[in-house]
C-alpha cells in the first residue's frame, strides 16, 4: 500500500500513529511492522466501516497471492499491539465479511506539496477553577485560529493535541511532530473575572516570542494576538535571527526540557512542587555557563521563595532577603530587566513598602516583554 507523505492518526485516548508505523502514547512508543502497518491503515482510513478481506489482502499484497491466513496473523498481532497500552477490542472480526475498526480516530495529514510554511500547536490549558473546562476554550482557540485560513500557517487539531498535558507528553509531541511554533496557557482568576495567560513559544529554541493576559472571553482578541506575533516573526526574518542569538543556549535541548520541568512544577503551585523547581533551577544554573539561562534562573529561584512564603513555609522577610539576594547578583551582571523589575515590586509590595512596589512595577512596565507575568506579580500584592 502506498503511504501518504507525512501524515498522521490520532485517537481520543492519546494515542498517535505515524507514518513511520511508531505508535505513541504519552512517553510510550511502540513500532508496527510494515505488513501490520498496512493493514491497520485500510482498517483507519474506513474507521467505523467493514472493510472485506479482499479488500485488505489486495490493498496491502498487491499482486502476491497470500491466504487469509496472514491477514488472519496481522489482525491478531495488532489486537496485541493495542492491547498492550490499554485499547481493547478496536479491531472487530465480522463474521464471514471482514474487519472492522470501531474506535474514533482523526487524520492530520500535510503533503510535501502543501502550501502550508509553518505550523503551530495549541497545548491543553490549566487551571484549578473548577467553574470551567480548559478543554472547551481550547477547542474554541483552535477552531478559531484554523477559520481565519491565514495562507501558510497549519494549526494541529485538538484530537493530536488533547493528551498533551504535561512536559513530559508535550516534548514527545514536538519531537515527533516538529512544529514551528506552540502555545501554553493558565487560567487565572483576578478579581472576579477569569483570565488565560498565555504564552507563545518558538519550538526550535523554546524561545517566548510573546505572551499576554487576556479575559477568556476575548478568545478572537487571543486568537489575534497569536497570529499577529506569528506573522511578525515569519515576515522579519532578521527577528528570528536576533532571538535565537539572544538565547542560543536553548539549542541545547537538555537544558530547554529542564528548565520547562522547573517551570511546570513552579507553576503548579503547591509547596511541595515549589521546592522542587527550585531543585532544579539550582541545578540548572550551576551546570550552565549561559548567562541568559542563569539570569532566568536566578529570577525564578527569587519568586519560588517568594511563592513559599505565601504558602507560608517560609517567613517573609527571610523569603524577601533570599529573593533580594538572589536578584543583586543578577543585576550585578544584567542591564535594566522588566522581570527582575517586576520581583522586586512583588517582594516590596508582600513587605508593606506599597509606593515602592508602585514605583517598580511602573518602571517593569517600561522594560518588560513579559506583560503577563508583570501582571500576575502585581496581582498577588
Amino acid at each position: 500500500m502506498d503511504l501518504e507523505n507525512k501524515f498522521s492518526y490520532h485517537f481520543l485516548e492519546g494515542l498517535t500513529l505515524t507514518e513511520d508505523g511508531i505508535l505513541t502514547q504519552g512517553n510510550e512508543q511502540v513500532y508496527i511492522p510494515q505488513k501490520e502497518l498496512g493493514v491497520l491503515i485500510v482498517l483507519l482510513e474506513s474507521a467505523g466501516h467493514v472493510v472485506l478481506k479482499d479488500m485488505i489482502i489486495e490493498s496491502v499484497w498487491k499482486n502476491i497471492i497470500v491466504s487469509d491466513e496472514s491477514l488472519t496473523r496481522c489482525i491478531y498481532s495488532l489486537r496485541c499491539i493495542f492491547e498492550k497500552i490499554g485499547y481493547d477490542r478496536c479491531i472487530e472480526t465480522i463474521y464471514r465479511k471482514g474487519y472492522r475498526f470501531s474506535g474514533q480516530v482523526f487524520k492530520t495529514k500535510i503533503n510535501e506539496d502543501n502550501t502550508s510554511d509553518y505550523s503551530i500547536a495549541i497545548f491543553p490549558f490549566t487551571t484549578s477553577l473548577n467553574t470551567l473546562d480548559p478543554l472547551i476554550l481550547n477547542q474554541e482557540l483552535v477552531q478559531i485560529i484554523s477559520n481565519k485560513k491565514i495562507d501558510g500557517l497549519y494549526t494541529y487539531p485538538m484530537a493530536a493535541t488533547n493528551f498533551c498535558n504535561d512536559h513530559i507528553s508535550q516534548n514527545s509531541f514536538l519531537s515527533r511532530f516538529k512544529p514551528d511554533y506552540f502555545v501554553t496557557g493558565r487560567i487565572n482568576q483576578n478579581n472576579a473575572v477569569n483570565t488565560l495567560y498565555i504564552e507563545l513559544i518558538d519550538a526550535k529554541n523554546l524561545f517566548l516570542i510573546a505572551s499576554n493576559h487576556l479575559p477568556v472571553d476575548e478568545l478572537h482578541n487571543t486568537s489575534q494576538f497569536i497570529i499577529d506575533n506569528i506573522l511578525q516573526t515569519v515576515h522579519k526574518p532578521e527577528r528570528s535571527v536576533r532571538l535565537a542569538k539572544q538565547d542560543q543556549g536553548y539549542k541545547n535541548h537538555y537544558l530547554s526540557d529542564e528548565m520547562l520541568a522547573g517551570k511546570k512544577e513552579l507553576y503548579d503551585f503547591t509547596p511541595e512542587s515549589i521546592y522542587r523547581a527550585m531543585t532544579i533551577f539550582d541545578r540548572l544554573q550551576n551546570k550552565s555557563d549561559i548567562q541568559t539561562l542563569k539570569t532566568e534562573c536566578y529570577c525564578l529561584l527569587a519568586e519560588c521563595h517568594m511563592s513559599l512564603a505565601l504558602h507560608g513555609k517560609s517567613e517573609l522577610e527571610l523569603a524577601a532577603q533570599k529573593a533580594l539576594e538572589l536578584l543583586d547578583y543578577v543585576s550585578d551582571i544584567t542591564t535594566v530587566d522588566g522581570k527582575i523589575l517586576a520581583i522586586m515590586g512583588l517582594i516590596t509590595g508582600l513587605s508593606g513598602q506599597a509606593k515602592v512596589s508602585h514605583i517598580l512595577f511602573e518602571q517593569a512596565k517600561i522594560h518588560s516583554t513579559d506583560i503577563a507575568s508583570l501582571y500576575y506579580y502585581r496581582a498577588l500584592v
